[in-house]
């Protein structure tokens, strides 16, 4: 463990959904401490989550591209350079309708890395340091009618 990790030492973990937690594929790299995880994505055009919650505060910072991002009745379309916030517990969900990958760094405290959310995320603690996570928070995917909140937001 160490308080630094160089970008080839962060695992890229290629994700492909196909089913109950969303369609498309995006590419993922995170690091984590005890209160805060940072995952940066790259989702790939068409990707698009199942709604889904969190016990995690999420902020989200557009690095490339342009993605959809929607908090319950909300929709957000969202461009390089572009904030997002989605509150703790609250349901939410991305898609990327453009024909390119928007690449996006999100912040969750607490950190975002129980079950498949933590999948090759890198712990970043100091030698002899005791992790002390809080949380650790993980996705729940929960019913709920995306498409009647999309449909209020056609693509621009």
């Amino acid at each position: 463990m160490a308080l630094h990790a160089k970008k080839e030492q962060v695992p890229q973990r290629q994700t492909v959904q196909s089913g109950p937690t969303g369609e498309g594929s995006m590419v993922v790299q995170k690091g984590y401490g005890n209160e805060c995880s940072l995952m940066i994505a790259a989702r790939r055009p068409g990707y698009h989550t199942k709604p889904h919650a969190h016990d995690s505060e999420q902020i989200n910072y557009v690095l490339e591209g342009e993605i959809w991002f929607f908090v319950e009745e909300k929709g957000f379309h969202c461009k390089k350079g572009d904030f997002q916030r989605v509150p703790a517990n609250k349901i939410h969900w991305a898609w990327n309708r453009s024909d390119k990958d928007a690449l996006v760094a999100e912040a969750h405290a607490p950190g975002l890395i129980a079950g498949r959310a933590g999948e090759g995320a890198v712990a970043l603690f100091d030698d002899g340091e005791r992790a002390q996570i809080k949380g650790p928070g993980e996705n729940k995917f929960v019913p709920y009618d995306s498409a009647s909140v999309e449909a209020k937001y056609p693509d621009r």
